[in-house]
């Protein structure tokens, strides 16, 4: 292993299911840095035959922001995958982490748990956010 990649880093990613369409939507991948105290947000709609759609980055330092913005951009009607992986090549300078590399570098390996077609709620999205947030490798 790399100096400069960490050795496990906790990463949710959230699917949104459109319910008419039973066509994912919008992906999201979140992690949390320990060094910088914020979470990373890199997330991307569906591209389709009208537009194309680009990749976002974000962070945010509280939880509960983070759920507002999440709340906010997957339609409260819609259905979500959440799925969490063990990621063991992540950049340690987390600006370097993005959503092509997330999407590539996913696999069923990596994989710690997922759940399919769920309603996203506040409580159950506080409490994912919180194991992100607490449950780490110091990686200095």
């Amino acid at each position: 292993m790399s100096e400069y990649t960490v050795p496990d880093c906790l990463v949710l990613k959230l699917e949104e299911v459109d319910i008419n369409s039973e066509e994912v939507d919008t992906v999201i991948y979140i992690l949390y840095d320990i060094k910088k105290k914020e979470y990373v947000i890199r997330g991307q709609r569906r591209k389709t035959l009208t537009y194309d759609s680009c990749t976002y980055s974000f962070v945010c330092n509280y939880t509960d922001d983070l759920v507002n913005f999440l709340q906010y951009v997957i339609c409260k009607y819609n259905l979500v995958n959440e799925t969490l992986y063990n990621y063991d090549n992540l950049s340690n300078n987390s600006n370097n982490i993005t959503f092509e590399f997330l999407q590539e570098y996913e696999d069923k390996n990596y994989e710690l748990s997922g759940y399919n077609n769920i309603k996203l709620s506040k409580k159950r999205l506080v409490r994912t956010l919180q194991i992100l947030k607490n449950v780490f490798n110091y990686y200095n």
